[in-house]
């Protein structure tokens, strides 16, 4: 036994060393947890080496193959992991798959032959078993492990499956991918288990955009409660207030797709105006990135965010997004955020003259605890309370937008628009702060639209200022109408709030007539 547990152990040990190697030379993110990545290597090896059945070999051996290989060639093309709907996609859509790859031999080749060799190594340890194994102790505990990992994936009501952060190691990532393929998208896909139908939209047709510049900043936690300019008592809100009588602006409240940002952003970017989209999500025929990229917009996004929290970057349109970075880019720790205000070089360095943008500054802004990445000046409400803090991050994002305000007011055409609106709200106050409830605060945002443009102008007056209230959709389908398709914008009238799963199943918020109701889904 202590022979194969020496074998078992420099084993893993190589293809831990591989992995970080590997990541290390094609610039992947680092690994996130090192000893959780080595166990995991060290078990899926020893069941493995100990299984008495061939049958239980091929087995994990098809899996390790999609850990490494495909996983590899996965990240290399839309650099991110294999997701259970990829591996769906995968296998429904092989001709489109296998031309796909074919045309990115140059991109994929070194991932691929990779992959392959720790592929080879892995299994090559079969070759240290001295006899079969008399036991059926390994054969037994993989099947359970599967088939207790498919069953949690069928009964959970978390998207987990869809959001791999890229820091997972690749058996991590590759164990929620194949076990929610085997334990959901297969059951719901052709069972047709889930209570909602499918949301799918075709490509719109594209057409001369109607500006060259969108420069979007995306809120966290903000909520509408707790902004001066819509009645909070606190000076939360100075630049918001003088922009309210500007002409030239659109200061709304609206309604978030979602009360958390993995319910909220991913919908948003992808212009899903009901629940169980991520049909429509894989196809990315209404993705804001893509139709942007197509039309010639230099697409960038810059975060402030945790880069290990934002996994949902990957159902966000990260495949086609030019430029992406994270507080990591500045010697950051993958768990930490930043201050937004360090955002701000990225937009002051880009010559908007030149070409066409599509940009995206995405704040730390509101997110628990309150306050954190602010400096003690930039508290303005020093009482040091959960809602003092929140008041203070409310004040500081109002400046931020002020200062990419001015800045774009410097520029020497007025071929720009800035969009802001937060992901979800919080529930903030001297008794009580939360996320995620179905109170109003939590899923009432502000929205502020300025364009010097007349005739994009024209256009956000038709189909804003007759709206009491705003819903997110409304303002995800005017930018895909800016940016030149001829899918018409929403209206305020009717739409949804995610509040449980993407799907839906969970249950979620109607919107009608500014009038909210929760849905519980119900079989035909």
């Amino acid at each position: 036994m202590k022979r194969n547990l020496l074998i078992l152990t420099i084993y893993s040990l190589v293809l831990f060393a591989s992995e970080i190697l590997y990541r290390h030379l094609l610039a992947l993110p680092p690994l996130g947890k090192l000893l959780e990545t080595f166990v995991l290597t060290f078990v899926i090896l020893a069941l493995f080496f100990f299984a008495k059945y061939r049958f239980t070999q091929i087995i994990i051996g098809v899996f390790v193959t999609f850990g490494f290989i495909v996983n590899n060639i996965h990240y290399a093309v839309y650099e991110t992991w294999i997701t259970s709907r990829n591996y769906l996609l995968m296998f429904t859509e092989i001709t489109e798959v296998t031309n796909a790859g074919f045309s990115m031999l140059d991109r994929i080749a070194i991932p691929m032959i990779w992959g392959g060799v720790e592929l080879t190594l892995f299994l090559s340890i079969a070759k240290f078993r001295r006899k079969k194994s008399s036991s059926i102790i390994a054969d037994i505990l993989f099947f359970l492990v599967i088939i207790f990992l498919c069953g949690r994936a069928f009964k959970s009501d978390h998207d987990s499956s869809i959001i791999l952060r890229s820091n997972y190691s690749r058996i991590k990532a590759n164990t929620y991918s194949f076990t929610n393929f085997i334990g959901k998208t297969l059951p719901y896909e052709f069972f047709h288990l889930s209570d909602l139908p499918f949301y799918t939209h075709p490509k719109p047709q594209a057409n001369a955009p109607k500006i060259k510049n969108i420069i979007f900043i995306v809120g966290e936690s903000l909520s509408a409660n707790n902004a001066h300019v819509f009645g909070y008592p606190r000076n939360t809100t100075p630049f918001l207030d003088k922009m309210l009588n500007d002409k030239q602006a659109i200061v709304k409240t609206s309604y978030s797709t979602g009360l958390l940002t993995r319910l909220s952003l991913p919908p948003f970017f992808n212009a899903i105006p009901y629940p169980n989209g991520m049909k429509q999500i894989d196809t990315g025929n209404t993705n804001l990135f893509r139709l942007a990229k197509e039309q010639g917009f230099k697409t960038n996004y810059h975060s402030s965010q945790p880069e290990w929290e934002m996994g949902i970057l990957n159902i966000m349109g990260k495949r086609w997004i030019d430029k992406v970075t994270f507080p990591t880019e500045k010697g950051i720790s993958l768990y930490e955020g930043m201050n937004d205000h360090k955002l701000l070089p990225y937009l002051e360095k880009m010559n908007l003259s030149n070409d066409s943008h599509f940009l995206v500054l995405h704040q730390r802004g509101s997110h628990m605890p309150y306050g954190k990445y602010l400096t003690e000046e930039e508290k303005i409400f020093k009482g040091n309370t959960p809602l003092d803090n929140y008041d203070s991050t409310v004040y500081n994002t109002d400046l931020f937008i002020k200062k990419v305000f001015e800045f774009l007011q410097k520029q020497p055409n007025d071929d720009w628009v800035l969009i802001y609106t937060s992901d979800h709200g919080q529930n903030v106050s001297n008794k009580v702060y939360n996320q995620g409830t179905n109170i109003g605060a939590n899923y009432t945002v502000p929205v502020f639209i300025y364009t010097p443009n007349k005739a994009l102008k024209q256009t956000i007056d038709k189909q804003f200022e007759q709206c009491k209230k705003l819903i997110h959709h409304q303002l995800a389908t005017f930018i895909i109408n800016t940016l030149g398709y001829d899918m018409p914008i929403s209206d305020c009238k009717t739409g949804v709030i995610n509040s449980g799963m993407l799907s839906g199943d969970e249950g979620y918020l109607k919107i009608s007539d500014d009038k909210i109701e929760q849905v519980y889904p119900t079989k035909n």
